[in-house]
C-alpha cells in the first residue's frame, strides 16, 4: 500500500514517513473551512463540466460526479450534517473532505475530478463565491437596519438630544438627525460592498497552483456556470489574491466605547488636565486626548 493510500493525503505521493501528529492537527483547516462546502461543491461541478468539454470525462462520468456532489451537499445541509464535516476525523480541509466523500460514493472516479486543478485555485474560487454570497446577506441586513433607523427617526419627531464631539457634550440636535447620520453610513457601506462584489466576480478556476492549468481547459465554462463575469486574467494574482474580502463597515460605530465613561452621566473618574485637550468651538470641553490619538 502506498503512503498516499495510508495517509489519505491529496499531496503525499513522494513522502515516505507520516506527518508529526501535532503538526498534522495544527495544519488542518477543516474545523473552520467546513463553512464553504456549498461553494466547494459548486466549483467542483463546474470543473467537471470543463473536464467533460475537454474530453477528460465522458458525459456519463460527468453526470455521475455531479450527482454525487449534489448528494454530498444535501447530506450535509443540516446542522448535524455541518457538524459531521467540521468534526471529520481525517479530512485536512474542505477539498480533501469532498474528495474522500466522492470516493466513498463513486470509487476511483472521484479522484479523476482533481485532474487539471490545484487546491490553490479551488480555495481562491470558493472564497470568492462565499464572499459574494455573504455580501448580499450583509447588504440585506444593512437595508433592514436602515429601515428601522428611519422608523425611529420619524417616531422621534422634534425630540432633541446633546450632540457630542470628543465624546463630550456639544450642541443640541434632533434625535432624528443623529439617527439619520447612520443612514448615510449604511448607504456608503452598501455601495462599497456592491463595488467589492463586482470587483471579485472573476473566476480563478484554470489558474492551477500558480502558473496555469496543466490541461487546455476552456475557463469560460466554469466562469459562466458559477455566475462570474469572466475568468481572471493572471494566474499568479488569482491564486494569491485575498484583497477582495471586505475589512469592516460602520456596524461597529454604535458600539459603546470606554471613553464614554469619562462623560456625564457615565463619568466614574476625572480627566487629568495635564493630558487633556479642548475645543475651539466648545470652550467648556475637555477630553482625553491621549486615548484618542
Amino acid at each position: 500500500m502506498s503512503n498516499q493510500q495510508q495517509s489519505g493525503k491529496m499531496w503525499s505521493g513522494r513522502f515516505r514517513e507520516p506527518l508529526d501528529a501535532e503538526f498534522e492537527k495544527w495544519q488542518r483547516s477543516i474545523p473552520f473551512d467546513w463553512r464553504i462546502l456549498p461553494q466547494e461543491v459548486a466549483a467542483s461541478k463546474a470543473h467537471a463540466s470543463a473536464l467533460a468539454v475537454a474530453g477528460i470525462l465522458t458525459e456519463s462520468e460527468r453526470a455521475e460526479l455531479r450527482g454525487a456532489l449534489d448528494s454530498i451537499a444535501a447530506e450535509h445541509a443540516s446542522e448535524m450534517g455541518k457538524a459531521a464535516v467540521r468534526d471529520h476525523a481525517t479530512a485536512e480541509d474542505i477539498h480533501h473532505f469532498v474528495e474522500l466523500s466522492l470516493v466513498e460514493r463513486v470509487g476511483p472516479l472521484g479522484l479523476k475530478l482533481h485532474t487539471g486543478r490545484s487546491r490553490n485555485e479551488q480555495i481562491a474560487t470558493d472564497l470568492r463565491l462565499y464572499v459574494r454570497e455573504q455580501i448580499q446577506h450583509v447588504i440585506e441586513g444593512l437595508a433592514a437596519w436602515g429601515r428601522a433607523l428611519l422608523d425611529q427617526a420619524r417616531t422621534a419627531g422634534d425630540a432633541v438630544m446633546p450632540s457630542y464631539t470628543h465624546l463630550q457634550r456639544a450642541e443640541p440636535v434632533l434625535i432624528a438627525h443623529w439617527l439619520l447620520a447612520y443612514i448615510e453610513m449604511i448607504l456608503r457601506d452598501a455601495s462599497r460592498l456592491e463595488d467589492c462584489a463586482a470587483r471579485l466576480n472573476y473566476c480563478p478556476l484554470g489558474s492551477g497552483a500558480v502558473a496555469g492549468a496543466t490541461l487546455a481547459l476552456d475557463r469560460t465554462i466554469a466562469a459562466r456556470e458559477l455566475g462570474f463575469t469572466a475568468p481572471t486574467a493572471n494566474s499568479m494574482d488569482s491564486t494569491s489574491d485575498r484583497d477582495f474580502i471586505p475589512a469592516g463597515a460602520h456596524l461597529r460605530r454604535p458600539a459603546p466605547q470606554p471613553l464614554r465613561r469619562r462623560d456625564h452621566p457615565f463619568c466614574h473618574r476625572g480627566i487629568r488636565l495635564c493630558s487633556a485637550a479642548g475645543s475651539l468651538l466648545h470652550g467648556l470641553q475637555r477630553h482625553a486626548a491621549e486615548e484618542e490619538s
